[in-house]
């Protein structure tokens, strides 16, 4: 079945011969502006409460590269019996505590009337069906407010702790308001994406300064990457061909072969400006290896 797909999919790219041409864009990834750690990831929550704001911190270091140890709480309880408990691999891994204190849901409510226009309409009349008069809607509107402290401290081995410390308030109102648990989850991720964006890849959206064949320029854009690559071999040559090939294996973090299309780029063209975008390209690429 795969096999058949595949052949139809070739077919449909190598059947279209039409010379429009047409810009992409393509995103690719660039290393965070500060490295937290070369070392794999160990997050523990010191209270329950910070076992939710664990797991959003494991997901977002993920999500950004880092190689993260879970689920070490049992390794902890054995030590704790052996009275051993201080004993924190440093040297082979980064220890990240978290911990949260909330408080209690603050709920306060108050009265609210509102003007409104009221109808009565006897649609049995010729005329002057409807009758208006003032009125005022009286309901109760409860707002409730909860607060938080969180606590993020990075340990790494011959270096001082990084604490991290943050508050958090969470709202919501309305005459039977829901609680504060969404809003308290989503207010805890925004300062945690905040407090370690500087330790995130960074996304870097390209728009190339030139268009490409009309069909490879939608495959990218729709992340159709290997029919791209497809169409591009079958219709682009020169810059185009090499530096558009690159883009599409670097956003995939193929990056060898992403330095091998920029290298020879880089020897296919004498044009200066050309040189100049593969050679960035290619440190960019090699730049990723170092720390």
């Amino acid at each position: 079945m795969k096999t058949v797909l595949s052949i139809s999919i070739l077919i449909i790219i190598f059947s279209f011969g039409c010379s429009n041409t047409k810009e992409f864009t393509i995103s690719y990834t660039k290393k965070p502006e500060f490295i937290l750690t070369s070392k794999p990831i160990i997050v523990r929550s010191s209270n329950t409460n910070g076992n939710h704001l664990k797991n959003l911190i494991i997901n977002e270091l993920k999500s950004n590269g880092y190689r993260v140890m879970q689920e070490i709480e049992t390794t902890n309880y054995l030590l704790d019996l052996f009275g051993a408990n201080q004993v924190i691999p440093l040297d082979d891994f980064t220890e990240i505590v978290v911990s949260m204190e909330l408080g209690s849901n603050d709920e306060t409510s108050k009265d609210v009337s509102k003007n409104v226009k009221l109808a009565y309409c006897d649609y049995n009349r010729q005329k002057d069906i409807c009758t208006y008069s003032d009125g005022t809607v009286k309901h109760k509107v409860t707002s409730i407010k909860r607060t938080g402290k969180a606590s993020i401290i990075i340990n790494n081995a011959g270096k001082e702790p990084v604490k991290i410390l943050f508050n958090v308030t969470a709202f919501a109102s309305g005459i039977l308001p829901s609680y504060t648990n969404v809003a308290m989850s989503n207010r805890i991720q925004e300062k945690v994406r905040g407090k370690l964006k500087k330790y995130y890849l960074k996304n870097i959206r390209v728009l190339p300064e030139f268009e490409i064949d009309e069909m490879a320029a939608d495959f990218i854009n729709d992340k159709l990457y290997e029919a791209a690559k497809i169409r591009v071999m079958y219709k682009e040559s020169g810059f185009k061909y090499y530096y558009t090939l690159g883009l599409i294996e670097e956003s995939q973090k193929n990056y060898s072969a992403a330095k091998m299309y920029y290298s020879e780029g880089e020897l296919n063209t004498d044009q200066f400006d050309q040189k100049e975008v593969f050679s960035d390209s290619i440190a960019r690429i090699e730049s990723r290896n170092k720390n």
